[in-house]
């Protein structure tokens, strides 16, 4: 008996050990694009992914002609029934990254300075996604509450050194602070203030500054740091660069942008790679940049809110089959596509077409993204990105594959395989 579309797409996932990479694809593809918001100098430097072993270090940073200073304040802390002079420490892990992109992106929608964050400290965390809030020492909402305070008793310097015609920096920003007040909580007994007030100075450097980003994506990969600095930053630069001229970058550059404190490239490598291939990839599939072992290419892309998707449109497909209003499994009836045959170097690019024009546009751009048909010594080959990918298509894309070969002048459907050049 054949399994219905989603069903057939959930199992596969299953079996591929990669059940959370579909569930990603699948909130994501199936929701209209949601605008957020984060200032560029924080999508270009990161945060500390772990709390620092001297968390009263400031933070540095430096990405190209950027420079952010982060420096946590001594401030005024309530402690054992006294109040006494205490520092914070800086921001870390994937919370405050959360907390600032909820902010920004109020303060961007709203053209305010004023942020309300919520009725309650309850509302506020489900406003940013949180579908409960834990208390304790180790809870949801204590932890959130800690980050936030860390990000306010900070002082912000934002620098980028590219000399204006008349010798003036474009901005150099000083002890520029998030809010004017350091905590989350009022001074006199401690409750939740509902309202962040951002200083002048950055509300207006914000508004100038601030980089699109889809809040569906954001939720989806919420709960890694890496993933939600390495999403950022590629919304951030895939858009800026030329159509005429990929950038290519080593390791140890993208190590110096995210911080990384860690001796072992090796495993900053790794961790990086699989941020990209089980969340990033999922949640940005417009994004084309390949994360090799040796070094990294980021090609020109789409911002992620300016992704066209059907309205209505399922992720998955079951190749062969559908399902008819009542429920009932019916034929695929694929549209019929004209093309000439081709020959020689027009296949790769005829057969593509061929394969694309065979299926709904938003399976068309989740799937076949940095699809390639490559002829080799044992014949056509369609390569991916994945293994995941490959056995997707492999398994769901059988009669499109017929289709698009067919059209082309294969003699059979071309064999469908995971790039050599993206293997560990």
């Amino acid at each position: 008996m054949a399994l219905n579309d989603q069903a057939g797409a959930l199992q596969l996932a299953a079996s591929a050990g990669q059940l959370d990479l579909f569930e990603r694809v699948r909130q994501v593809a199936e929701a209209e694009p949601a605008p957020s918001f984060l200032h560029s100098a924080l999508c270009a430097m990161s945060l500390p992914v772990r709390r620092p072993a001297d968390d009263q270090k400031p933070i540095i940073r430096q990405d190209g002609q950027y420079t952010l200073l982060i420096t946590p304040k001594a401030i005024v802390h309530p402690e054992g029934g006294q109040r006494v002079l205490k520092v914070l420490g800086v921001p870390y892990g994937s919370l405050p990254r959360l907390i600032l992109i909820h902010i920004m992106s109020e303060a961007v929608r709203t053209r305010s300075r004023q942020v309300h964050l919520g009725d309650t400290f309850t509302d506020w965390m489900r406003r940013m996604g949180f579908r409960t809030a834990s208390y304790g020492p180790r809870g949801s909402a204590t932890l959130v509450r800690q980050q936030l305070d860390r990000l306010l008793a900070c002082e912000w310097m934002i620098r980028w050194d590219s000399e204006k015609i008349d010798g003036s920096n474009e901005f150099a920003m000083k002890e520029l602070k998030l809010a004017n007040e350091w905590v989350g909580t009022t001074a006199s007994h401690g409750a939740f203030t509902r309202e962040i007030v951002l200083t002048e100075a950055f509300h207006n450097h914000l508004a100038r500054h601030a980089v699109p980003l889809n809040e569906h994506a954001i939720r989806q990969i919420r709960e890694s740091a890496t993933a939600l600095d390495l999403y950022t930053w590629l919304a951030y630069r895939l858009p800026r660069i030329s159509q005429a001229k990929p950038i290519s970058m080593s390791w140890q550059q993208l190590a110096a942008h995210f911080g990384n404190e860690q001796a072992n490239m090796r495993k900053f490598r790794q961790t990086v790679r699989d941020a990209w291939e089980h969340q990033v990839s999922a949640v940005y599939p417009e994004a084309r940049a390949e994360f090799d072992t040796s070094i990294i290419r980021l090609h020109a892309s789409p911002a992620p809110l300016q992704q066209k998707l059907v309205q209505g449109a399922k992720l998955a497909v079951i190749a062969g089959s559908s399902i008819d209003d009542k429920g009932t499994p019916a034929p695929t009836l694929l549209p019929t596509v004209t093309l000439p045959t081709a020959t020689g170097s027009d296949i790769p690019a005829r057969f593509l077409k061929a394969l694309r024009a065979s299926l709904e546009p938003s399976l068309a751009n989740v799937w076949l993204r940095d699809v390639r048909l490559e002829h080799r010594d044992e014949g056509w080959v369609l390569a991916t990105t994945s293994s995941f990918k490959a056995d997707y298509i492999r398994a769901h894309f059988g009669q499109a594959l017929d289709h698009a070969a067919e059209h082309v002048g294969l003699a059979h459907r071309p064999d469908v395989r995971m790039r050599k050049s993206d293997k560990p």
